[in-house]
């Protein structure tokens, strides 16, 4: 838009050259003036709102220390599970406590975890952890605001959020990164031991993500 701008006043310039090139000078007129006015500012374009995520595709969901898409940390469980899809799961008798959900061809699922003191005690932790796949080809599935999902490297970690910091499991042979913050929650990726592909990415509460989450 601003080359063809540029070519029409250059074009309109060049006009206005030939025709006073052609016409005789007019006499100045003693009580002619010019009086310049200021431009209209430009209004303000409007703050697009992000489109909100899809309850029945989990590939619209962010990730962030809130919660992924609609299963928040502090949120209730159960009512949690009332607005999404029947393809999440709960087992009442044996897990309780946790809910899950696998994408369709089997490339990850998801898991929310509440507290298990009580039937309603707040989700602490919400997973997204890779199927069948091999870690560095993930399939799509939620990822950061800044794109960092599942198959990310430490590199790409690190270099959207160059304060991460390195974990060790206390339990198996993972490390994690986890994003600093000021939440109660916080967004890890986890690196399964001589994996540079993030398997998991879990928001928890916890110093770090669950070994088990129906253990």
């Amino acid at each position: 838009m601003k080359t063809k701008t540029a070519a029409a006043i250059l074009t309109l310039a060049l006009m206005t050259v030939s025709a006073a090139g052609c016409a005789s000078d007019p006499a100045p007129s003693p009580t002619s003036s010019t009086t310049a006015t200021d431009a209209p500012s430009p209004s303000r374009s409007p703050t697009l709102t992000p489109p909100a995520a899809d309850l029945e595709d989990p590939t619209t969901w962010t990730v962030s220390a809130e919660g992924v898409g609609p299963v928040k940390i502090g949120g209730d469980l159960a009512s949690t599970l009332s607005e999404l899809s029947d393809a999440w799961q709960n087992d009442p008798a044996n897990c309780s406590w946790t809910a899950w959900w696998q994408e369709p061809g089997a490339g990850y699922q998801m898991y929310a975890v509440r507290g298990t003191e009580s039937d309603t005690a707040p989700i602490t932790e919400i997973s997204v952890n890779v199927g069948g796949n091999d870690p560095a080809e993930p399939t799509q599935s939620p990822m950061t605001a800044k794109g960092i999902g599942l198959g990310a490297s430490k590199d790409e970690v690190l270099a959207a959020y160059p304060g991460a910091q390195e974990i060790v499991a206390q339990i198996g042979d993972s490390t994690f990164l986890m994003v600093p913050g000021a939440d109660p929650a916080h967004v890890f990726f986890a690196f399964p031991e001589g994996v540079d592909a993030a398997s998991s990415v879990v928001v928890t509460t916890r110093s770090e993500p669950s070994y088990e989450v129906c253990g």
